[in-house]
């Protein structure tokens, strides 16, 4: 029986993927970091078979711990918080076990940068990467990304650490419905869909040619499930360490038309005033929504070749366009006043 160590099950993106390897990997001890009792009771409630550990990020005794302790280690709470990943390493260098796995989620801005510096923001990308021919390019974006913390604890302990097997997996926009315990909403859809509704016409950043790819949320499940069940075996090199740089996309559509189709969609239902999306600058995106410039400024535009060709994953979820009505209908129904 493996043992699982993972935080962020409360969160969105730890959420949904505690519901998948609590469906896949039934016979896993699963212990989830959680900050309170409360969240405890609420991920208990829905997960009865896993094992609650009162403690937030900054608690690194107890993450340093448990990560010992591991077969796997999930980090899905933050993709920045140095010192939670300073402990997860610390830990898992003095672990017994003998080859352990951390699969770490990373953020799609790795790839914004450029658009971030120059305040390009609603321009059109030009470069398409890849997680298989591109892994070396990711890898030198963080060299030269002191600020990639997290991404740079990972390097150095694959240097000293050898034995250790560790994955980052860079999430595009993502959506859907999550089926974890709390947070079952994601940020960039919900958020676009809630400005329009409160503008009543579409919105998007300056020209709106920016363009993320994209996944539902139960694809991005699927391939971190997938290496976890890897993390059983003695699979390729090609899954970890220097390449273990996973994308996850079933697509890519730029940000004016995703603003296009869902002030349709809400002027067809009535919800909203015009179908027309204008164009707004980056800092009243800003305003909207935190770092929203960047959410729907910024180009990251990537194909997700290395879990298609080495873990045989294929995206089965519904399409961003088949999730944007979904996504309106349920911000206009959480701006609607409750009766009493």
């Amino acid at each position: 029986m493996s043992r699982i160590f993972i935080t962020g099950v409360t969160g969105y993106i730890g959420g949904d993927v505690l519901y998948g390897i609590t469906q896949a990997l039934t016979s896993s001890s699963i212990i989830a970091l959680v900050r309170n009792e409360a969240r405890a009771a609420a991920v208990t409630q829905k997960f009865s078979n896993v094992i609650p550990l009162i403690g937030d990020l900054d608690s690194t005794a107890k993450i340093r711990q448990q990560a010992q302790e591991a077969d796997v280690v999930l980090n899905l709470a933050s993709s920045s918080h140095g010192a939670s990943a300073k402990a997860i390493a610390e830990g898992l260098a003095k672990t017994e076990r003998k080859s352990p796995v951390w699969i770490q989620i990373g953020g799609g801005s790795i790839l914004s940068g450029p658009d971030i510096a120059s305040k390009a923001y609603g321009q059109p990308g030009s470069t398409l990467h890849s997680d298989l021919s591109g892994s070396s390019e990711i890898q030198n974006i963080i060299t030269a990304s002191p600020k990639r913390v997290v991404d740079h604890i990972l390097r150095d302990l694959n240097a000293s650490q050898p034995n250790i097997r560790t994955a980052t997996v860079y999430g595009p926009l993502i959506y859907g419905q999550g089926r974890g315990p709390v947070n079952q909403r994601s940020i960039q859809i919900p958020e676009l869909a809630k400005a329009i509704l409160n503008y009543s016409h579409g919105v998007h950043v300056g020209r709106g040619l920016s363009t993320w790819s994209n996944i539902h949320i139960s694809d991005l499940t699927r391939l971190i499930v997938g290496l976890v069940v890897e993390a059983s075996r003695q699979s390729t090199s090609q899954l970890w360490n220097k390449n273990g740089v996973f994308f996850a996309e079933s697509g890519r559509m730029s940000f004016r038309d995703i603003s296009t189709r869902m002030a349709g969609f809400a002027h067809s239902k009535g919800l909203i005033k015009s179908p027309e999306s204008v164009a707004i600058d980056a800092d009243t995106a800003d305003k909207l929504t935190p770092h929203g410039s960047v959410l729907w400024g910024t180009n990251v535009q990537y194909q997700a070749i290395r879990a298609r060709e080495l873990l045989g994953w294929r995206p089965q979820g519904p399409g961003l366009e088949e999730e944007i009505p979904r996504a309106t209908l349920a911000e206009a129904a959480l701006a609607r006043p409750q009766s009493l």
